[in-house]
């Protein structure tokens, strides 16, 4: 059977949003799955030291050397309470992508850490 290539126009924002821009960013290919990787990796990590599973902002801290994003994602017109929550949203869809793709394993609302999900297992395999 014959792999059908998926065409699709790029979609364009009403709005440049900074937030959304990181997210995108982080997720985009090709440095999505190998950031997916990272998180599988040091949740795995995490466990073999501490015999639990990091909590999502212990994943971050360690992910991304616990950074300042109110002062890397420059977003000058929100309130600082405005990008706190959009900080929170955009690590709550990273967990989800990480988690739907296998990297981790983490229900929101269910679960207090993140537990490995599913690696691959031979080079040529991905997330």
């Amino acid at each position: 059977m014959e792999a059908m290539a998926i065409e699709h126009e790029p979609f364009a924002l009403a709005v440049d949003d900074p937030y959304l821009s990181a997210l995108i960013g982080t997720m985009e290919e090709p440095q999505g799955s190998s950031t997916a990787e990272l998180a599988g990796q040091l949740t795995l990590s995490w466990w073999d030291r501490h015999g639990t599973g990091p909590s999502p902002a212990e994943l971050f801290d360690e992910m991304f050397s616990n950074p300042d994003w109110e002062r890397i994602i420059d977003d000058p017109g929100r309130s600082l309470v405005q990008r706190l929550e959009q900080r929170e949203l955009l690590q709550r869809w990273l967990l989800s992508y990480w988690s739907r793709i296998g990297a981790i394993t983490f229900i929101p609302g269910h679960d207090d850490v993140i537990r490995p999900g599913h690696l691959p297992s031979q080079a040529g395999d991905e997330l």
